[in-house]
């Protein structure tokens, strides 16, 4: 093997980064994570149109940033796993995890976040795929007691691709096992129980192999907990090195001047401390510390900024109607692409495993050869000459036989798809969504105004003027959930127009159909009646004001959770380390006022995105105020 020396790469947040030579020539240079220059980290563009950067550079600067996380918390590592099976697995652990730290976005799909969904099947065979590749029983029992929690499907396939393509860094099961950990923040759980208590009438012997059980049960439960101090490093619900590049990466290229984040002094303040929970004290008579990962005291200011960059980040840009939009028009492309190529035998033709790599997969999209018009002179053999006919059962017509599917008169164009990342799906875009929704995402002059910019805005139009707590702007955000929700399953996208009035229609034939064949019972009848009675009501107050305002009656509803921080319920928790304080652990919540979420309920809100017709001059806040103020009286017509 070569000898190893350090590559650098500059970046222009960390200066220079360091990797060994071996590491850049049999990964960073290899297809599959060169595609990744390819992949879009944001979809801020929108907005921030210099807001461009990949997944590629995002890659490097986690595996710099890990580590530095790793050198960290290594004198405790060290310290804590010294009478360990870990003692002597620590190279080997920090091999893995910094791997994991290079890879951790390898199975991204175009457009990052945006396409991920689409590697989700009804038969989770990206789950499936995924305990196939770690093999190991522990790993896919933890995995399956996630539930409905489980990991980002785009973490999911980060696994699958980096074991699959360089299975030659593994030597066996563990290292597995931790990789996948690592990437989709899995925790080991520990499974064995507890051994008793001493008992006052124990006998000397029973004592003596009592201890050795709790002897070997603290060694193996304090292994444990330092590996999952390891993967916490990486993908945790609170700091972790990947959310801490992207917050600094993308306020850097977006020009967002939110609170700075010093990265050197929050790393160098990472400890592994001895700490138990309040919510747990809380719980429990007995002390039951455990081994996680704190920060020094002097890391304090800086983790306080790292969260309000993050949650400024998320509500004001990713939650900005533009930044919706273009993702919602992306994802109907997806969407409709899916469909284009899918087979019965092939439900996921391009957002699969095989795509992602050099080898890739065939598309084939089938056109009709004929017109109806000239599939009915076919079939009354008045289209060709009795030669010319006879040549086309033999397969001899036309001169590219292998681009005709002669049995259904199709014909066959075939794509390859390989190393698929946003230009591929580009150009498939262009060439098959000219069209619908997606199109919009080429062309700007076609593309649709939000009525309100951001929750504070929705607040102030609607909630300010008909009440938080009321019943109406709970049935106004029910409505417009169940309207979108009605379009998406009839047609695929949320938008309102005029073909919604015969599908309801035939909904509610259908409905009345089921009834008098005593298919459904009254009570599911009445419900169905109701959505669909409330759903005519909306869209024809839609139809209205695009009337009275001059619009396209095209309304593209957009719904939005309410802005919650996403450290709302654990970054309290997080463990404090004070020298001088005797050291002394004390959660964040004790010591710092963190940034609440400026929405204490859990409920949604909705955009309204619409088109002016060619003849309209009315402003946009005649527009704006006139869609809220219909909206409003409808809502308190529909609850009298």
């Amino acid at each position: 093997m070569p000898i190893a020396f350090k590559k650098q790469f500059k970046d222009p947040i960390y200066d220079y980064i360091e990797i060994d030579s071996n590491i850049v020539s049999e990964i960073i240079d290899t297809p599959a994570f060169q595609r990744l220059k390819d992949i879009r980290q944001t979809s801020y563009t929108p907005l921030f149109p210099a807001a461009y950067h990949n997944r590629y550079v995002h890659s490097l600067g986690v595996y710099h940033l890990g580590c530095m996380a790793f050198q960290a918390i290594e004198p405790q590592l060290v310290e804590y796993s010294e009478d360990t099976n870990l003692n002597f697995k620590k190279q080997s652990i920090k091999k893995i995890f910094e791997l994991a730290c290079l890879l951790h976005d390898i199975g991204h799909a175009p457009f990052s976040h945006t396409g991920e969904k689409f590697y989700l099947d009804e038969a989770e065979t990206l789950y499936a795929t995924l305990k196939g590749c770690v093999k190991d029983d522990k790993f896919s029992k933890d995995f399956d007691a996630l539930g409905a929690n489980k990991p980002a499907p785009h973490e999911c396939m980060s696994c699958i691709v980096g074991l699959r393509t360089y299975s030659t860094f593994f030597e066996n099961v563990k290292q597995k096992d931790l990789f996948a950990r690592c990437i989709i923040g899995m925790k080991i759980r520990l499974t064995e129980k507890e051994p008793e208590e001493f008992r006052q009438n124990m006998q000397e012997s029973e004592r003596r192999e009592l201890k050795k059980e709790r002897e070997l049960y603290a060694t193996k439960k304090r292994e444990l907990e330092l590996l999952n101090c390891v993967i916490s490093l990486l993908n945790s619900s609170i700091i972790d090195v990947d959310r801490l590049d992207y917050i600094i990466r993308d306020s850097v290229t977006i020009g967002f001047k939110n609170a700075q984040v010093d990265y050197k002094r929050l790393l160098d303040g990472m400890r592994i401390v001895s700490y138990e929970k309040p919510m747990e004290r809380n719980k429990r008579k007995k002390n039951r510390k455990e081994l996680c990962v704190g920060y020094h005291k002097s890391a304090l200011s800086v983790l306080e900024s790292a969260i309000y960059a993050h949650d400024a980040e998320k509500k004001w840009i990713q939650g900005h109607p533009s930044i919706l939009y273009e993702m919602t028009v992306l994802q109907n492309a997806m969407g409709t692409l899916t469909q284009q190529f899918c087979t019965k035998e092939d439900l996921n033709p391009i957002f699969c495993y095989e795509a992602l790599t050099e080898k890739g997969k065939e598309l084939s999209s089938f056109v009709p050869l004929f017109s109806d018009e000239a599939k009915d002179l076919l079939n009354r053999a008045e289209l060709f000459s009795s030669v010319a006919q006879g040549l086309l059962e033999q397969g001899k017509l036309f001169s590219v036989e292998s681009d005709i599917d002669l049995n259904g008169l199709m014909i066959v164009r075939k794509f390859q798809l390989n190393l698929l990342a946003d230009e591929d799906f580009l150009y498939l875009m262009k060439t098959f969504c000219k069209n619908g929704l997606g199109y919009e995402y080429f062309a700007r002059n076609k593309r649709r105004f939000p009525a309100w910019k951001s929750e504070a805005e929705f607040r102030a139009l609607f909630q300010e003027r008909i009440g938080d707590d009321s019943k109406n702007i709970k049935i106004l955000e029910d409505s417009f959930e169940g309207l979108a929700d009605f379009c998406m399953a009839k047609t695929g996208v949320s938008i309102v127009d005029q073909k919604i009035f015969s599908l309801l229609d035939k909904e509610e034939q259908e409905n009345n159909y089921s009834k008098e064949n005593e298919e459904i019972d009254v009570d599911y009848y009445e419900d169905i009646a109701r959505s669909i009675g409330e759903n005519r009501y909306w869209a024809s107050e839609l139809e209205r004001i695009a009337t009275d305002l001059e619009l396209h009656f095209e309304f593209l509803i957009i719904f939005q959770r309410k802005f919650n921080s996403s450290f709302k319920s654990s970054v309290g928790d997080i463990p404090i380390l004070f020298p001088n304080l005797d050291n002394q652990v004390i959660p964040l919540q004790n010591v710092v006022d963190v940034l609440k979420s400026s929405a204490d309920k859990k409920s949604n809100f909705f955009h309204i995105f619409y088109r002016p017709k060619s003849s309209n001059h009315k402003s946009k806040k005649e527009i704006i105020n006139k869609i809220a103020k219909s909206l409003i009286n409808a809502a308190n017509n529909l609850s009298l």
